[in-house]
């Protein structure tokens, strides 16, 4: 659970145009433009390439307020409100004429008031961050010891979802918490689930902080997406990062906040938008082959139809 401690701060009118928010992967890529260009990585280029024709186009804004949230609830490297600033004023400083001021979300001035809401010294790095990482990386480290490299047995699989969704209750966690989901979604097939887990056959050099610091990405999006429709409206919101596995998740499955108050702080629920995608054993050209077992998941997980 996420706890909401400060007011929303005002954005400028976007005139309904969609949000795309930017993970650090993307603002570190808009800023090593030169050596991307004149570098080897194919890949990298043409993400630059497109960044430049939504730019160009006039379409959408860039947002950095995921990224603020990523660093603003960094345990590793703390960060007080001004230092906070000065790296998004500096990353602002080289990126805004690729993108265009008038395609940015939040003008350069309002990023320390924007941060200064987001880093309140009145309240601690716990009641900002995720709740829950303790927990998340206790069910990440029990289902690496299962050794699920590649999808089980038909008849195996959900008595495996079951096993992950009910230690993930005895740790505290919701229904359908994201990590939950991401790891029943690997054992249904899903390759980027798997991607994003990096279990291997062994179960050795598993890294669940590494993998949960892609998994609380659903925890930020949400959490801006919330805060732009508070007080824009029902806004288009597109994520994007330089992780392959990790923007195609977001295509597949999205965690959304349904409430926030002081007492419950940020209460969440997630959606399955693509269950040939997210469950894919469990669907042939399209069509789903077993439709109790995917109800069964569906219920397991708390996913909203």
């Amino acid at each position: 659970m996420m706890t909401q401690t400060q007011e929303i701060f005002f954005f400028p009118p976007p005139h309904l145009r969609p949000v795309v928010l930017m993970d650090i992967c993307t603002i570190g890529v808009l800023k090593e433009l030169e050596s991307a260009y004149n570098g080897s990585d194919e890949r990298k280029k043409t993400r630059i390439k497109q960044l430049a024709m939504m730019a160009e186009s006039g379409l959408c804004r860039f947002s950095f307020l995921v990224a603020i949230i990523e660093k603003a609830t960094d345990f590793k490297n703390i960060m007080n409100a001004e230092e906070l600033s000065a790296v998004f004023q500096n990353d602002y400083d080289q990126i805004v004429n690729f993108l265009g001021p008038e395609n940015m979300l939040e003008p350069r001035e309002l990023l320390s008031t924007m941060i200064g809401h987001l880093v309140d010294p009145r309240f601690s790095m716990a009641e900002r961050a995720e709740l829950s990482i303790p927990n998340s990386l206790e069910l990440l480290t029990f289902f690496n010891s299962l050794g699920i490299s590649s999808t089980p047995a038909k008849h195996l699989r959900f008595d495996l979802a079951s096993r992950v969704a009910i230690e993930g209750e005895r740790l505290g966690l919701a229904k359908g918490y994201p990590c939950i989901a991401i790891c029943v979604a690997s054992i249904y097939g899903c390759e980027e689930a798997r991607k994003i887990l990096k279990i291997k056959k062994n179960g050795r050099e598993f890294n669940p902080s590494n993998c949960l610091g892609d998994i609380m990405t659903f925890y930020r999006v949400a959490k801006a997406r919330h805060m732009l429709q508070s007080k824009i409206g029902d806004i288009h919101v597109i994520f994007r990062t330089e992780d392959a596995a990790l923007e195609s998740l977001h295509t597949y499955m999205q965690t959304s906040v349904v409430r926030d108050n002081e007492d419950e702080g940020s209460v969440m629920n997630t959606r399955c938008l693509s269950p040939e995608k997210f469950f894919p054993a469990l669907f042939k050209e399209g069509k789903c082959t077993d439709e109790k077992e995917l109800k069964r998941l569906y219920s397991l997980l708390d996913f909203v139809v």
